[in-house]
């Protein structure tokens, strides 16, 4: 054998020939432009959406994945094989569609090795847990996710006949696109909706038409028209369903179920944004969420309604979360190991107790002013390593994050002279947490921190100044956000560009200048003081009181609080040289008036309070009451909802079905419909009587009722007289009792089916 026919060989054994007499479409060249239509519907709502500056290459990238996977379903290539070959087609061509239609002359090969180098970028900035702005892999990713759809759906429509697969791949593509998109893309989800209602007719009439031509049988002219009277139906049903399932699951009973995956969701969402942060979306915002990462330049609907109610002495911010890494796009929670207890710094920090009645809660947050060591319900600490602060208050029990609870914070009542003197030694563990800056951080903010700040002799004036830089003009605040163009910091882009914006950015380029000048700062989340009603003497917080704040860290006194937006004023803090001796203090974080005797009264404050904790435990019954409540039952009763949801339903078709019928027919249909269901359906030779001793031999419980209900049945449709209105009550009393009996073996009987199923 030559050469060229070993090659010859090789390649049919790997890539067998491919039968032209079977190379159809399945459905016809009738059904083929739909099929188009449907597969086209998920490329073209991602232009639709405008993720990002695209052309129009995911429609030519769905249409090469038709004509590949209508090839190779075709062909005789085992399943496998026929997969791999796929995939590295596809890689291959999203590569060569990507790089065509990106944007800028030049030559080809130059454009190629220029992915690669946005490739390359791309991994080295996730890889260093940094948000990667530019959005090219996110492209490459859209076209993977197009050809997959469409490779699949035709690869098994080709080879086995099967629809279902190319309609589920692609409809849960467009499904999730039609979710998160900013833009209404309903239209597109109704097109395709249509568009897979005429092809399952279609296809499902050419099996039919096979199955009769099998069987001689000649099939009525209107069956067409009744298939497609029957699809219509169940596509009007769909449409609305599609339309108020956001209703639906606005739900206080659904929202208690979704709760149990809201934490490892806002996970999943957090990577997805520092993954693609050149991507415009990724999500519709309602009010604020308070999640592990928030990703600056998305607006907001904050409304009127009211969160909660604060009884308290005085007014203060109601603190949420803090974060610390900054991505280049988004803020990240990176601290969330839980903790039972932490050590709170209390040097010139006093208590502080508040009263909080939630109305609209956050996921299982509790609200405090600053540095909060306990609360009154079982709770704990989200907190770092270094256990002398807490980035979050959390309680055990999600249901008790709700309602009425006390929380005692220490706040800081340090003067500005003590904190001038605060030490500038910090602990490892707060260098490397709160020092953190993106390698892509503009040189330009760099040199403005520094510009604006090294000439300034203390840490706190330093603080102080670019506080009050940020306050003044040009800088103004707006709660129009705006969103940072693809590729820009948002940082820079407020500094140099907007000048006017939302707290977020406020507060998140403080945090970053801190830094820059090496002081540990990092960015807090919550709700301003609220507005103080007389009337009820509290004070009332509305949704639009969110707010983002700065909070930096003084060794010694831990973090204290600054307020860079201009909308509120900044927070009181004594200017008082008088406390200090005439030396101006020894430098180490002491105050020379008080001396050791502040650091003593401080720490009985904090004495007091854990043994407050302490004896809040309840001892061993109270960890046994605190483990009961930790059980939050709504997870268990959105779930129990939803099932009695789906069984109204269930018996309200149940019973639609037959509602054409008289009372005693319908007793009989629904008798032998709910026997099917149980094991025991009828033969189709048997005659009444038969099928009713049959079913009262098979469940004993039902041979009365149903021996009386086959003699109406008969007496109705064969006795000149027909039955009386006694015998339609008898029937009806008939069925009811022998309903009551199947139903008893019908959980028994799912239960087989889904221990067969997982066999």
């Amino acid at each position: 054998m030559n050469v060229a026919a070993r090659v010859r060989s090789v390649l049919n054994a790997l890539f067998p020939p491919i039968d032209r007499k079977r190379l159809r479409f399945r459905g016809g060249w009738f059904a083929l432009p739909i099929y188009l239509v449907v597969v086209s519907m998920y490329p073209l709502s991602l232009e639709h959406a405008d993720w990002v500056d695209i052309k129009e290459q995911f429609w030519w990238i769905a249409i090469g994945g038709v004509i590949v996977g209508t090839l190779l379903g075709n062909g005789r290539m085992p399943f496998r094989r026929a997969v791999l070959s796929g995939s590295l087609v596809g890689a291959l061509f999203v590569m060569l569609a990507t790089t065509f239609a990106a944007p800028g002359a030049g030559l080809f090969r130059d454009r190629l090795v220029h992915l690669a180098q946005l490739v390359n970028n791309w991994i080295t900035q996730v890889l260093a847990g940094e948000a990667a702005s530019d959005p090219t892999v996110f492209v490459l990713f859209l076209g993977a996710s197009v050809w997959a759809a469409t490779l699949v759906g035709s690869f098994v429509l080709a080879r086995r006949g099967r629809i279902w697969d190319a309609v589920i791949f692609n409809g849960a593509c467009l499904v999730v696109n039609v979710s998160v998109a900013l833009t209404n893309l309903y239209p597109d989800l109704i097109v395709f909706t249509l568009a897979v209602l005429v092809l399952l007719v279609r296809i499902h009439i050419v099996n039919l038409q096979e199955r009769w031509a099998a069987q001689n049988i000649v099939p009525s002219g209107d069956m067409d028209w009744r298939l497609l009277r029957g699809g219509l139906t169940w596509t009007t049903v769909l449409v609305i369903m599609s339309l108020l399932t956001p209703r639906v699951g606005a739900a206080e009973v659904l929202n208690g179920a979704w709760s149990t995956f809201e934490t490892p969701y806002h996970s999943v969402e957090a990577e997805w944004q520092r993954f693609f942060a050149g991507v415009s979306g990724p999500s519709r915002l309602r009010g604020v969420s308070f999640s592990d990462s928030i990703r600056l330049g998305q607006a907001p609907n904050l409304g009127d309604r009211v969160i909660m109610t604060v009884e308290a002495g005085a007014g203060h911010f109601w603190r949420a979360v803090t974060y610390d890494f900054y991505t280049g796009a988004s803020w990240r929670n990176t601290e969330t190991d839980k903790a039972d207890k932490i050590a709170v710094p209390t040097l010139d920090r006093e208590k502080f107790d508040a009263r909080f009645d939630i109305i609209v809660p956050h996921s299982n947050i509790l609200f405090a002013a600053n540095e909060p060591p306990r609360a009154d319900v079982p709770y704990q600490f989200y907190t770092g390593t270094d256990k002398s602060y807490s980035t979050s208050l959390r309680a055990l029990n999600r249901s008790q994050a709700s309602g009425v609870y006390s929380v005692t914070s220490m706040v800081s009542t340090a003067d500005k002279a003590s904190l001038r003197k605060a030490a500038t030694t910090y602990p490892d563990y707060i260098r490397q947490k709160y020092l953190q800056l993106p390698s892509t951080l503009p040189q330009r903010v760099k040199d403005q921190a520094h510009k604006l700040l090294d000439g300034i002799a203390n840490t706190y004036d330093r603080a102080e100044y670019l506080e009050t830089w940020l306050r003044s003009p040009p800088f103004q605040y707006s709660a129009q956000v705006s969103a940072t163009p693809p590729g820009r910091d948002p940082v820079d882009y407020f500094l140099f560009d907007l000048k006017k914006d939302f707290c977020e950015y406020f507060a998140s380029a403080m945090v970053v200048m801190l830094r820059e000048e090496g002081i540990p700062a990092r960015l807090v989340e919550g709700f301003t003081t609220g507005t103080f009603d007389a009337t009820i003497a509290q004070y009332v917080v509305r949704e639009q009181d969110a707010h983002a704040w700065v909070e930096a860290y003084f060794p010694q006194y831990g973090w204290i609080e600054f307020e860079p937006t201009p909308s509120q004023a900044p927070f009181a803090r004594v200017d008082n040289y008088q406390t200090l001796g005439s030396d101006g203090g020894s430098g180490d974080g002491t105050d020379s008036s008080g001396g050791a005797g502040s650091v003593r009264d401080a720490s009985d404050r904090e004495t007091q309070i854990d043994q407050g904790a302490d004896q809040g435990d309840g001892g061993p019954a109270g960890a046994v009451a605190a483990v009961v409540r930790a059980i939050d039952p709504r997870p268990a009763l959105g779930l129990l909802g939803l099932l009695l949801a789906l069984l109204v339903v269930a018996v309200a078709r149940f019973n639609w079905r037959f509602r054409k019928y008289g009372p005693i027919e319908s007793a009989w249909a629904k008798t032998r419909l709910l026997a099917s269901y149980v094991g025991y359906g009828p033969h189709p030779s048997q005659t009444t009587y038969e099928f009713a001793a049959s079913l009262g031999a098979a469940i004993p419980e039902t041979r009365d009722p149903v021996r009386s209900l086959a003699e109406v049945r008969v007496r109705e449709r064969y006795s000149p007289a027909g039955a009386d209105d006694d015998a339609q009550d008898a029937a009806v009393i008939a069925w009811h009792r022998a309903a009551s009996a199947m139903l008893t073996l019908l959980p028994g009987r799912i239960l087989r089916f889904f221990t067969r199923l997982g066999r």
